[in-house]
C-alpha cells in the first residue's frame, strides 16, 4: 500500500502531485521538513482511483526525471533489454510485466505493515483493525479496491509486507523505477546467497566463533532469556518473551539456547569434543522432539547464524549500537546525472558514516506519538546519495543498511579481550555473510522488513580491525564466499566490487533473462539440498496460511526444482532448433516426444459444469468469473489446506480436494488456450511452458 503525507494546512495535494525533478540528492528533512504532527494521510487512490492510471502518472514523472532516466539507461546497458518508458509504460513487454507485478503489491490494500507482527492478513477486514483504521482510511473503500480486477490475481502469500510512505510523486517514481531496473538483480542475489548457504568455508568460520564462546554461554553472567531468533525457528513465535507470566521460564529458555549451541558444535569433528551430550539430549526431548526437528530443517549456515545473532544479546555486554556506514558515489558526480551515467561503472566509491539509523524520515514531528514508527524500514529515501548510488549499481534494496548487523558485529568485537580465540576471525565478514543468507532465504518477511545482501555487507565496515585474510583457504565450489574473501582483503568488503562479482558470476541478458535466471536458481537450490541433506528451503510465494511460520512453511522440494529444470531443457531444445524425437512404435517405454498440441476446446455444457463444480467446491453460490473465483479459491485454501489438521487421512483428503479443484481450473484455462508446448511420454509429463519469473 502506498500513502503520501502532507501538511493539513496545505488544503490540497499539490505538494504531493507536483514533481520535483530538480533535486537529485538532498538531505531529506531539509527538502521535506517535519510536519509537526499536522499530518494528513493521502492514500494513492485519493489521487487516481484507478491503479493503472496512478501507475501511468508515476511512469510519466519518471520519464522526465534525471535519476530515473539514468537508471533506465544503466539497466538497458547491463541487462541487454530495453527499459525505456513511453506514454506511461515500459516499452518492452517483459519489463512492463515486472512493473505491473510490482505495482499490484505496492498499491494493494492487503500489503502494508507498520510494525504489527500479525498485520499480514488475507482479507481487508482482518487487516483493517490492525492497521488502516488508525490512519483514517475507509474500510468499505479498501474492500472495493481489493476487489478490482487489477488485483484479482495478486498473490498475497509471502509478499514482502512493506508500506510505501512518501511526500512527493518524484520519490515514488524513483522507487518503482529503481525496483524494476534491479528486477534481475533480485534473482542474482538469491543465487548468491544460495551459494553462501552451502559454503563450507563460511560454515567453518561460524563454528570457530561458536566454539570460542561456548564456555562463556554457560557462565552466570550470560542472560539466555535475551534470545531473539531462536524462538521463531524452534517454536514459530517471533521475539517470544520469557520469565514470570510467560509460556517459558528463563531456565527453559537456557535449555534451548545451550542445547542448540552444543548441537551446532556436534556437527563437526573440529568442534565435537566440546559438545555437551546432556545439553543436546535435553534439547532433543523438548515437546516430543518437535522443536529439534524444526531446528534441524535449517541448513548449517542458517543455524549457526541464528546462534551467532542471539549470542550477541545473551553474552555479557549484550547488543550494541553504531552509526551506519554506507557506500556512495561522489556527490558532485551524482549531480551530473543522467548525462554522465555511461561512465558509472568506473566511478570511485567511498564509505560514509550516517549517524541516523536510516536516512529517511516520513516527516512526523513528535517521535513519541509517531503513528509510523517503522516507516523508515520500508520506504527508501530516494534523495539519499547512498540510495541513488546503490540503484545505479542495480543493487537490490529493501530495509536499508543494517544497524542490527552492525550492532551484533560490535557486540562480538567487545568479546575479543576476554575470548582471545576470536581475534583472528574476520567477525564483521562472517556475521554479514550469515545475516545475508538468513534474511534473504529464511526470514519471515511478513513480520518486518529485512536487509538485502548488498545492504548487509556494508556493515562489515563496522569491524575496523585490520586483518590479512590471504591465508584463509578458498574452497572449490564456494564461488560467492571466495568472492567475499577476495574483495575483503583486510576484513572490510569492497561492496561495489563484490556485488559486481556476483553479477558477473550469474548475469543473464536479453529477452530470455528471466527464464534463464529461473533455471539457474533451481540449479542453485538443488546444490543446497544435495549438500545439506534433511534441510529445507522455504517457498514463501506459495504459503497461503499467514500463521505458518519458520520451517513449517511450504518448501522447495526436489521435484519442484526438477519441474523447472525439465521445462527449461525443453525450451532450450526449441531455441536451438534441434530435431524432435518421435515416439518409437516398437513399444519401448522410453519413448519421448516433444511437440505442440492443441488444448481441447470445451463445449458450453462442459464449461458450465466445471464452473458449477468449482463454485460448489469452494462454497460460492455462483461462478463469478475466472479472476474472482481464483481469488475466492486462494481464500478457501487458507482454512482448508492440509496443514490445518494433524490427522493423516484427513490431510490426504484435503490434498486430493485441492488437486481436484486446481485440475478443474486448469481445464477451464486450457479450454480457451491455443497451442502449448508439451513433453509426452509413458513416464514423463510437463506443464505448459510459461514465462513465470517468480523464484
Amino acid at each position: 500500500m502506498m500513502i503520501f503525507l502532507r501538511n493539513t494546512a496545505d488544503g490540497n495535494d499539490t505538494a504531493i502531485t507536483t514533481a520535483n525533478p530538480a533535486i537529485l540528492i538532498a538531505n531529506y528533512t531539509g527538502t521535506y521538513p517535519k510536519l509537526n504532527n499536522a499530518t494528513r494521510v493521502v492514500p494513492w487512490y485519493s489521487i487516481d482511483a484507478d491503479p493503472q492510471v496512478f501507475g501511468r502518472r508515476l511512469l510519466t514523472v519518471a520519464a522526465a526525471d534525471p535519476v530515473c532516466r539514468a537508471l533506465v539507461a544503466r539497466a538497458t546497458t547491463v541487462w541487454g533489454l530495453d527499459f525505456s518508458i513511453n506514454a506511461g509504460a515500459f516499452v518492452t513487454e517483459a519489463v512492463q510485466k515486472q512493473y505491473l507485478k510490482l505495482l499490484k503489491v505496492w498499491l494493494s490494500p492487503l500489503s502494508g505493515n507498520l510494525g504489527s507482527r500479525d498485520a499480514h492478513r488475507s482479507t481487508v477486514d482482518e487487516q483493517y483493525n490492525r492497521l488502516w483504521s488508525k490512519h483514517g482510511l475507509n474500510q468499505a473503500t479498501l474492500n472495493n479496491l481489493a476487489d478490482l480486477p487489477f488485483f484479482s490475481e495478486l498473490n498475497v502469500a509471502g509478499r514482502r509486507d512493506r508500506i510505501q510512505i512518501y511526500r512527493n510523486v518524484t520519490e515514488a517514481a524513483r522507487a518503482i523505477v529503481g525496483e524494476v531496473t534491479s528486477w534481475p538483480s533480485r534473482t542474482i542475489e538469491k543465487i548468491s546467497v544460495l551459494s553462501l548457504l552451502r559454503s563450507r568455508g563460511l560454515a567453518a568460520l561460524q563454528l570457530q566463533m561458536l566454539d570460542a564462546v561456548a564456555a562463556a554461554v554457560a557462565a552466570p553472567t550470560a542472560t539466555p532469556s535475551m534470545w531473539e531468533y531462536l524462538p521463531y525457528y524452534l517454536r514459530g513465535i517471533a521475539l517470544e518473551k520469557s520469565g514470570p507470566g510467560q509460556a517459558l521460564t528463563a531456565l527453559q529458555v537456557a535449555t534451548r539456547v545451550l542445547g542448540a549451541l552444543h548441537d551446532c558444535l556436534n556437527d563437526s569433528p573440529a568442534t565435537r569434543a566440546r559438545a555437551n551430550a546432556q545439553h543436546i539430549a535435553d534439547f532433543q526431548g523438548l515437546d516430543g522432539g518437535k522443536e529439534y526437528r524444526r531446528w534441524r530443517m535449517l541448513p548449517p549456515v542458517a543455524r549457526y547464524q541464528v546462534m551467532i545473532s542471539d549470542l550477541a544479546r545473551i553474552l555479557p555486554g549484550g547488543k550494541a549500537h553504531s552509526a551506519h556506514i554506507r557506500v556512495e558515489f561522489d556527490h558532485a558526480t551524482l549531480g551530473g546525472l543522467p548525462g554522465n551515467v555511461a561512465g558509472c561503472g568506473g566511478w570511485p566509491v567511498s564509505m560514509r558514516v550516517h549517524q541516523s539509523a536510516t536516512p529517511h524520515d516520513p516527516g512526523y514531528g513528535n517521535p513519541a506519538a509517531n503513528p509510523f514508527p517503522f516507516a523508515t524500514g520500508w520506504s527508501r529515501n530516494e534523495f539519499c546519495p547512498n540510495v541513488v548510488s546503490s540503484r545505479l549499481m542495480l543493487a537490490p534494496l529493501y530495509a536499508g543498511t543494517s544497524g542490527h548487523n552492525q550492532g551484533r558485529i560490535l557486540a562480538w568485537l567487545a568479546l575479543v579481550p576476554t575470548v582471545p580465540a576470536l581475534a583472528n576471525i574476520p567477525l564483521g565478514l562472517v556475521i554479514s555473510a550469515g545475516y545475508a543468507v538468513l534474511w534473504r532465504l529464511y526470514y519471515d518477511k511478513r513480520v518486518s522488513g529485512f536487509h538485502t545482501m548488498f545492504e548487509t555487507f556494508q556493515g562489515s565496515h563496522a569491524d575496523a580491525t585490520v586483518r590479512d585474510l590471504s591465508a584463509i583457504p578458498r574452497v572449490d565450489g564456494d564461488d560467492v564466499w571466495n568472492a567475499v574473501l577476495n574483495r575483503s582483503p583486510g576484513g572490510q568488503t569492497q561492496v561495489r566490487s563484490f556485488w559486481q562479482d556476483c553479477v558477473d558470476l550469474y548475469k543473464k541478458t536479453g529477452a530470455n533473462l528471466g527464464r534463464e535466471l529461473k533455471a539457474a536458481t533451481a540449479q542453485a537450490r538443488e546444490q543446497v539440498l544435495a549438500a545439506c541433506p534433511g534441510s529445507v528451503i522455504p517457498r514463501w510465494s506459495t504459503t497461503g496460511d499467514v500463521d505458518r511460520t519458520g520451517t513449517e512453511v511450504d518448501v522447495w522440494a526436489g521435484d519442484k526444482n526438477q519441474e523447472v529444470l525439465r521445462e527449461y531443457a525443453a525450451w532450450q531444445r526449441l531455441v536451438r532448433g534441434e530435431s524432435v524425437p518421435r515416439p518409437l512404435l516398437d513399444g519401448s517405454m522410453g519413448a519421448l516426444m516433444l511437440h505442440q498440441e492443441q488444448a481441447p476446446s470445451l463445449q458450453p455444457a462442459q464449461r458450465l459444469t466445471l464452473q458449477s463444480d468449482i463454485a460448489a467446491a469452494i462454497g460460492a453460490q455462483n461462478y463469478l468469473g475466472d479472476p474472482q473465483m481464483k481469488k475466492l479459491f486462494h481464500k478457501w485454501l487458507v482454512t482448508h489446506s492440509s496443514d490445518k489438521t494433524t490427522d493423516e487421512e484427513e490431510k490426504r483428503k484435503r490434498d486430493d480436494e485441492v488437486q481436484r479443484i486446481r485440475s478443474m481450473f486448469d481445464k477451464l484455462t486450457q479450454g480457451n488456450a491455443g497451442p502449448v508446448l508439451a513433453i509426452a511420454g509413458p513416464n514423463l509429463g510437463l506443464p505448459p511452458i510459461t514465462d513465470e519469473g517468480h523464484v
